[in-house]
């Protein structure tokens, strides 16, 4: 059965341009788009809110990327699809990334159409 809802994308950026620009983008493709500004804002609106893809800096202020998808976890076991974008990628962050259950990491600069097609192809996998 198919909803009307319109899939919500939380994205957790604290560079204030990136945010804008990500925020702007999905909401022009139809996405209900909200940007915070570090992990404790992102927690703190997916414990009041249903998320359906979360796009995540992993080097943010009072709370990384990592530690916001572990403590994410512990509210929703089924947590929605992770997209870790990054400019500062090592292996054990890739490696921690992976075993929560992020679906990519990417590292900044990257193809912006490369972020759309990975969600897109998630919300197309999951209908």
């Amino acid at each position: 059965m198919k909803t009307d809802r319109k899939k919500v994308i939380l994205v957790a950026e604290d560079e204030p341009i990136l945010n804008e620009m990500y925020v702007e983008a999905f909401e022009s493709l139809g996405y209900k788009t909200v940007g915070v500004h570090d992990g404790h804002q992102a927690l703190a609106f997916a414990k009041e809110n249903h998320v359906d893809f979360l796009v995540t800096d992993l080097k943010m202020p009072k709370m990384d990327g990592i530690t916001l998808i572990e403590e994410l976890r512990k509210i929703h076991p089924e947590i929605p699809p992770v997209l870790i974008i990054t400019g500062f990628i090592d292996e054990a962050n890739t490696l921690r990334a992976k075993e929560l259950g992020a679906l990519d990491l990417m590292t900044k600069p990257f193809d912006f159409d490369n972020v759309i097609g990975k969600i897109e192809k998630t919300f197309d996998q999951a209908s």
